[in-house]
């Protein structure tokens, strides 16, 4: 139990780190609306001693694009005017 606290804390103080380093970069990249966001991954390997722990962060901007048209169906010939 208690090499579960130590692993969520080391894991906790890492997105803290993470977050704090990289918040500034992903506030400059908000779309018109002002949404960023930030995606933390925690990775534990228990396969070693000790647990190796990989903390990642990825900054994303939100795009939203559309286009809007109308097509003509071509087995529907035009009709003079």
């Amino acid at each position: 139990m208690n090499a579960c606290l130590n692993e969520c804390q080391a894991a906790i103080d890492a997105v803290k780190e993470l977050l704090e380093t990289h918040f500034q970069e992903a506030e400059d990249c908000a779309d018109e609306d002002g949404k960023f966001s930030l995606g933390f991954r925690v990775s534990f390997d228990r396969s070693h001693s000790p647990t190796k722990l990989k903390v990642t962060c990825r900054v994303a901007k939100v795009t939203t694009d559309e286009i809007e048209c109308s097509i003509d169906d071509p087995a529907q010939p035009k009709l003079p005017l």
